[in-house]
């Protein structure tokens, strides 16, 4: 009798270990996540869904890109315009970004919606960043892609 109740409730300890593991990654993004950031208890967690359900905030999040929301890496890798000009432009872009300056930088910048008062300071972010984005002779298009979405999304 011992062994069939343990063996039934053996689950739920396990159910719960592995929710408390987790618990502020499956209540969304938005106020509440922020509120109870850090709190890792089950009524934290209830809490934090529940102000985020009900204060609406999270399509402003995702759209404004707070709150937590992060663009995702893939934004870049499905972005087909700027796909086919990193692809076109990659000696370019990477002279351009070496000096910090230049027209393929300048439209790289566009297609990646920088605003136009934040563009000197992206430049100069790639800059100091070009063996991070060029890391080797033989970096693909899609591998510099990848390199400047971390280090834009780092700033």
């Amino acid at each position: 009798m011992f062994t069939k109740l343990l063996s039934a409730t053996l689950p739920l300890f396990a159910i719960g270990a592995i929710a408390a593991a987790d618990l502020q990654d499956n209540v969304g993004i938005g106020l509440g996540t922020l509120l109870f950031e850090g709190h890792d208890g089950l009524v934290s967690q209830i809490s934090a869904a529940t102000t985020n359900g009900s204060c609406g905030n999270q399509t402003f999040a995702i759209t404004s890109g707070t709150l937590g929301a992060k663009r995702p890496d893939s934004f870049f890798a499905k972005n087909e315009q700027l796909r086919n000009f990193v692809r076109d432009n990659m000696d370019a872009l990477a002279s351009d970004i070496s000096v910090g300056s230049g027209e393929t930088l300048a439209t790289l910048a566009e297609l990646m919606l920088v605003p136009a008062a934040d563009r000197a300071a992206f430049a100069t972010r790639l800059q100091d960043n070009f063996g991070a984005i060029y890391s080797s002779p033989s970096v693909t298009h899609t591998e510099v892609i990848d390199h400047l979405a971390k280090v834009v999304d780092a700033a």
